[in-house]
């Protein structure tokens, strides 16, 4: 019998710089102890550590695609979650489904599951009482717990109204399902089989999914209310308060230019820029110009044989200058945004001590 389509493919929320920051640090460790390894490190300790840092590199690549090839399906009576190399199937279950927030006030704790950086997946506890499954691979606020005869199912999905709308396809098709088993059933059944009416119809999981739809439209609607008349009166206060500073300000000058005949600044260079936020190319920065300075040094012949001691010295330096400190400017703009200057600007300072080194005289 051919396998039927899933009712829906959900789409999961996923945090990418979370998800891949720690395998983008292993990978870069990795490079880095191959790279000193068969550079750096003569005989057969290097070729040790080089290895090293190729399982590393591969252990970096798998721990990447692991929580990337997360798949979520809504099929008939059942969710359906896969991932590299393995699968998992919930069997639905009558029950409510319902919205739990994550984050915020009288948010729900939520302990265990594998840690991806904000994301969690796996087996965990709901308010430490109830053990759960969870798909959550980005800190949302809200997920929504589903009901399965494995227990509940916590799911932080992109679209949660599709993914309530998706459940409410798989309630209804479970209840044709059961009809139609119903009306199979002959007519001399023994009476266990016949005294099934509490599961002739699953208002509960419909009941639960309308509920939770009807929550989130209520909790849209207040949102979307106060967010209306808190921008109304910030826009009229704003409009008075810059009309009256207007008013004032170009008095004020009028005042002045007719009393001392001072000269009107211009308007322009009164303008405020904001500062922006730090750009990709200042992360890469150091690991450009420990590579510039390298190459300079190879050119000029200034660089020292690797097997000496000095060779392998300035090597490192160079290294823990450039790529290990973009590795650390990339952590630094996730999560301390404000730091990304300061790693960069010492690294910076010990390429320019090292390629004063190497190529000045």
């Amino acid at each position: 019998m051919a396998e039927l389509p899933p009712i829906a493919r959900i789409r999961l929320s996923r945090s990418l710089p979370r998800l891949l920051a720690l395998p983008a640090l292993g990978l870069a460790a990795g490079g880095i102890a191959v790279a000193s390894g068969l550079l750096l490190v003569p005989g057969a300790t290097g070729l040790a550590v080089a290895a090293v840092g190729g399982v590393l590199v591969a252990l970096a690549v798998v721990a990447a695609f692991r929580p990337l090839s997360v798949r979520l399906e809504i099929e008939e009576s059942a969710v359906r979650v896969s991932w590299l190399g393995g699968e998992r199937i919930y069997v639905l279950s009558p029950g409510p489904v319902t919205r739990v927030r994550l984050k915020g006030r009288s948010a729900s704790s939520l302990r265990g599951g594998r840690w991806l950086l904000g994301g969690q997946l796996g087996p965990a506890r709901l308010r430490g009482e109830e053990t759960i499954d969870v798909v959550r691979l980005a800190p949302t606020p809200t997920a929504i717990l589903v009901p399965t005869e494995h227990g509940r199912l916590l799911i932080a999905a992109a679209s949660e109204e599709l993914l309530l709308d998706a459940l409410s396809h798989a309630a209804r098709a479970r209840q044709r399902l059961e009809a139609l088993e119903r009306d199979a059933m002959p007519e001399g059944a023994p009476v266990t089989h016949a005294a099934q009416p509490a599961v002739e119809s699953d208002p509960a999981l419909m009941t639960g999914i309308e509920r939770a739809r009807h929550e989130r439209q209520l909790a849209d609607a207040d949102a979307a209310a106060e967010l209306s008349a808190t921008e109304s009166a910030a826009v009229a206060r704003e409009q008075a308060e810059a009309e009256a500073a207007a008013e004032l300000e170009a008095a004020a000058t009028a005042a002045r230019a007719l009393v001392a005949g001072e000269r009107v600044t211009p308007r322009w260079r009164h303008l405020r820029v904001a500062r922006p936020r730090p750009g990709i190319a200042l992360v890469f920065l150091p690991a450009v110009v420990a590579g510039a300075t390298w190459g300079l040094a190879e050119l000029l012949d200034r660089m020292p044989d690797p097997s000496s001691e000095m060779g392998r010295l300035t090597g490192l330096a160079l290294v823990l200058a450039g790529p290990a400190a973009t590795v650390g400017a990339i952590m630094a703009r996730v999560w301390w945004p404000r730091l990304v200057g300061v790693v960069v600007t010492g690294a910076l300072a010990a390429v320019v001590f090292v390629g004063r080194s190497l190529v000045g005289s």
